[in-house]
């Protein structure tokens, strides 16, 4: 029978070992939490970013309470074995305009005064729908309407200087938002094995999950990225990154990797985004058990090599393409590198494939044009 010194060791060695596998827990409440709190369940912190500074390798950071809205963004950087428990909760990077501080310019067109924000990017959120004017950066973006051709919820921004501009509102000037934050979570640096899991991030002026820098081993777990100006979803540089269970809808781009990045998405879902649903220019990747359904004028995916980067690879894996405007049929363009294409099908859809060298084809055409 051990002696209660040699017991004592193991119980340590044990406790030692646990709490290097599974670290620490945080908390973080937008409601209740402060900052200034030790991040306990009783005592939460306020934000996510104070989190993401305090975390350690192993740590986890749970978000309060379950599908809340915070009007916060956070940078993750140079950070390795964080876990990210999002719990449902949405990121949102605009705020509530105030129904007072408006100037009449006619019966029903009013004016405020705001801070240029960020990019000189805008996007005004008018009772929960975002409004598209001007919010596009495509080549064919179309600019503000003129004041009198503004319809009732559209809006236009003037700037006065580099600092501030005028936002002109037709119609009620009630439950507005305006995009103030840039992305919703980012990464920089050398990140490790970071995890993220049920998180949604909206309304901001770039990304809203912006991946950036050496990232390896990053997992994304039942995400949404909606309604960003740029991407719901974007991998740059070397970031390698696991997708599994996103939805990426009403983006300039659905997602849209780039530079070196490698990036896997299964069971995803790409709809009603502006200019192109997925647009993949990184390195490899990799679609697996995903749908995209083209609602929009937007391509539903384009995809090649960069003159910069050699070895592009795409793996198409039972992939659903599809349109719900028959008379114009979807467009899928891989062009250059090398495509694979097992088990997809694709409806009404225009497929492109001209300098690709396309290794494995079962795709199935059905109802194709």
């Amino acid at each position: 029978m051990p002696s209660t010194t040699t017991r004592l060791i193991g119980l340590l060695l044990y406790a030692v070992m646990t709490n290097w596998c599974y670290g620490a827990e945080w908390h973080v409440d937008n409601q209740t939490g402060r900052d200034s709190y030790a991040g306990s369940a009783e005592k939460p912190f306020a934000t996510l970013q104070k989190a993401i500074n305090t975390a350690k390798d192993g740590d986890v950071i749970q978000l309060h309470p379950a599908g809340a809205i915070y009007r916060q963004s956070a940078l993750l950087p140079a950070r390795s074995g964080i876990t990210i428990e999002g719990n449902g909760v949405t990121l949102d990077g605009a705020d509530p305009l105030p129904n007072e501080g408006w100037e009449k310019v006619e019966s029903d067109l009013f004016r405020k005064q705001l801070p240029v924000t960020a990019y000189n990017r805008h996007l005004l959120i008018v009772d929960g729908k975002m409004e598209r004017m001007n919010r596009t950066q495509s080549s064919n973006s179309p600019p503000f309407p003129p004041l009198e051709e503004l319809k009732p919820g559209q809006f236009r921004f003037e700037n006065i200087d580099e600092k501030k501009g005028w936002l002109y509102v037709r119609g009620s000037t009630a439950n507005l938002q305006w995009a103030t934050r840039v992305n919703g979570l980012a990464t920089s640096g050398i990140c490790r094995r970071i995890v993220v899991r049920d998180l949604k991030t909206r309304n901001f002026l770039n990304d809203g999950f912006n991946a950036h820098g050496d990232g390896r081993e990053m997992r994304f777990e039942n995400i949404e990225g909606y309604d960003c100006f740029d991407e719901g979803f974007s991998a740059h540089e070397t970031c390698e990154c696991v997708i599994d269970g996103g939805k990426f809808f009403g983006n300039e781009n659905g997602i849209a990797d780039v530079n070196q990045a490698e990036t896997v998405y299964r069971n995803c879902q790409f709809f009603g985004n502006v200019n192109t649903d997925v647009y993949l220019i990184g390195q490899r990747h990799e679609l697996v058990d995903c749908q995209i359904t083209n609602t929009t004028t937007a391509s539903a995916l384009v995809a090649g090599p960069r003159a910069d980067v050699e070895g592009f690879e795409l793996k198409l894996t039972r992939v659903e393409v599809r349109t719900k405007e028959k008379s114009t049929p979807a467009l899928v363009r891989v062009n250059g590198g090398e495509l694979v294409i097992d088990d997809c099908r694709f409806t009404d859809t225009t497929l492109n494939t001209i300098g690709a060298k396309v290794i494995e084809s079962s795709a199935k055409p059905a109802e194709s044009n």
